[in-house]
């Protein structure tokens, strides 16, 4: 595939990209630099806001102009236009030992992310991670949090399979994806298995799903991205001219652009694009991301800020 850095920026850890299809644009993170950039490639515009903890993960809300980002311990609903911020809910209490980490909305809106031991220093810098200290939380538009799992090392790659059936999440520590039952009527999980264990090269980090079923999993210190079948087979490898890539979304008008992140913390010194932003155009579309159901009275809210 024509791999592209559309971005040469020089992110400590990338994350997070994601589509936004009403402005055309596509958004992502910088869990170590506290940051959360915007780019529209109409525009050939860059944008980013600065925040007072690691900013791990974003999501569409039902409400355009409003995403939901995970900062440090707590969720946020913040808006671009006006940098409007405000506070959603804590779903990690164990701040500043834990940190949430990589996150998504289900099909059904509901959003679950998880955490881990927090390995970002207050300047940013990079902190051991050590214990399996992390959870998976699940988050509803009443701010009712549930614990769906635990025993996490660094939780990563939350994706859902195109017929609802299927969740997958991953350890990164334990080089593990796994794969549970998914029941889309009631957004719950169960029967947690090995679905890719023991992979090579790199560990995995985030993920997307394609129409097809694959997952297109990122490969942290392994410079690639996998797309790996529903039977768990590696059936292809897509080379990125970095080390550590670490999560990736579909976007563009027809979901067949992949936006793919990376980190500049611990990279090599000839690794001159590592904390870029990449493209690179897919065969099979990708499933786009799902909008976090806001309830009326949050929604009503949000209109007078």
């Amino acid at each position: 595939m024509n791999v592209e850095c559309l971005v040469k920026g020089r992110d400590l850890v990338g994350e997070s990209p994601v589509w936004h299809p009403e402005q055309r644009c596509v958004y992502w993170t910088d869990i170590n630099g506290f940051k959360i950039h915007r780019y529209s490639a109409e525009k050939c515009e860059l944008k980013s806001w600065s925040f007072d903890a690691p900013v791990s993960t974003l999501s569409l809300t039902t409400a355009a102009d409003w995403l939901l980002v995970a900062t440090g311990p707590r969720l946020i609903l913040w808006s671009p236009t006006g940098d409007r911020r405000v506070h959603f809910t804590q779903p990690e209490r164990d701040w500043p030992y834990n940190r949430l980490n990589d996150g998504a909305c289900d099909p059904s809106g509901v959003f679950w992310v998880g955490s881990m031991r927090n390995n970002v220093g207050a300047d940013g810098s990079d902190v051991k991670v050590e214990g399996f200290t992390g959870s998976l939380y699940r988050v509803n538009a009443e701010k009712q949090v549930n614990v769906a799992d635990s025993g996490f090392g660094i939780t990563n790659t939350l994706v859902w399979s195109p017929d609802r059936t299927r969740f997958y999440c991953a350890c990164s520590i334990r080089n593990i994806i796994y794969v549970y039952e998914f029941d889309a009527t009631e957004s719950l999980v169960s029967n947690r298995r090995a679905f890719v264990k023991d992979s090579l090269p790199g560990v995995p980090d985030g993920s997307a799903m394609d129409e097809d079923g694959c997952l297109w999993n990122c490969r942290y210190s392994g410079g690639c991205v996998l797309r790996i079948s529903p039977a768990g087979r590696t059936v292809e490898t897509i080379r990125i001219p970095v080390s550590n890539v670490t999560n990736c979304g579909f976007g563009g008008q027809d979901l067949r652009t992949l936006y793919v992140t990376t980190a500049s913390l611990g990279a090599g010194r000839d690794e001159k694009l590592a904390g870029g932003l990449f493209t690179m155009r897919t065969e099979v579309p990708g499933m786009g991301p799902a909008r976090f159901r806001l309830s009326a009275a949050t929604a009503s809210l949000l209109v007078g800020i």
